[in-house]
């Protein structure tokens, strides 16, 4: 499968120096990114904030590797400098909150798959895994140019606490997946394979996003041919 022949992604020029550019202004600014920012407490204020959000988004899409500045997010959201700096101490918190929007995604996409019927047979939860695949290949990307700070945040000690909590959630919610298509499944067990999903799955779309789009759509193939390799064997399906 595509994903083993490559166990170390290999980032396009630009795309490396930009990972490494937001890597190194996080780890230059951890401590003011993660000083509370003012919290919108009125209806008004939650709609400035996803306005900066928003802006802040698109201009990263617009922008690929460059990371967009405070002023250019003001700019685009309609807003004055200083109202930013009201919610937001500087454009690492502001993606910071960004990479919080994208990871807290996951959770309601993999519990649709749970509220739905229990599939029955082998072609049944085929059709389930390819619904899931649809949903998240989409955040992942739309989404693209966020994942030089996703993977910042993995490797800074004092921001990866962030990252742990959504994917507790998210194993937990893998787990309960595969319990809901098969009861008797032990926990121990669902929640080993939910690691494995979770984390094969995020490594090779890495790697996908890191070339063209034809790339991306065979690892995602690939993806779901192991995953369905590695859990089938536990779900007593026809």
């Amino acid at each position: 499968m595509y994903c083993g022949l490559h166990r170390t992604p290999m980032a396009r020029p630009s795309g490396e120096r930009g990972q490494q550019a937001v890597k190194r202004s996080l780890d230059r600014k951890t401590r003011i990114a993660l000083e509370p920012r003012k919290q919108p407490r009125q209806q008004r204020s939650s709609k400035v904030v996803d306005r900066i959000l928003d802006a802040a988004l698109i201009l990263t899409r617009e922008q690929g590797t460059r990371t967009p500045t405070t002023l250019a997010i003001a700019q685009r959201a309609g807003l004055s400098v200083g109202s930013v700096y009201q919610y937001f101490p500087n454009k690492e918190a502001i993606l910071l909150d960004l990479a919080r929007r994208w990871l807290s995604s996951f959770p309601e996409v993999i519990r649709k798959r749970i509220n739905v019927p229990r599939p029955t047979n082998r072609d049944e939860f085929r059709r389930e895994v390819r619904k899931l695949f649809a949903d998240t290949s989409r955040l992942y990307l739309e989404n693209a140019t966020l994942m030089p700070v996703i993977e910042a945040i993995s490797g800074n000690a004092d921001l990866r606490p962030i990252q742990d909590e959504y994917d507790k959630e998210i194993v937990a919610l893998y787990a309960a997946w595969l319990q809901h298509v098969n009861p008797s499944l032990e926990d121990k067990v669902a929640s080993r394979l939910g690691v494995l999903m979770m984390e094969v799955g995020h490594v090779c779309r890495l790697v996908g996003l890191k070339r063209d789009r034809r790339t991306y759509d065979l690892i995602e193939d690939d993806v779901e041919a192991m995953w369905l390799a590695l859990v089938s064997p536990h779900l007593n399906l026809e």
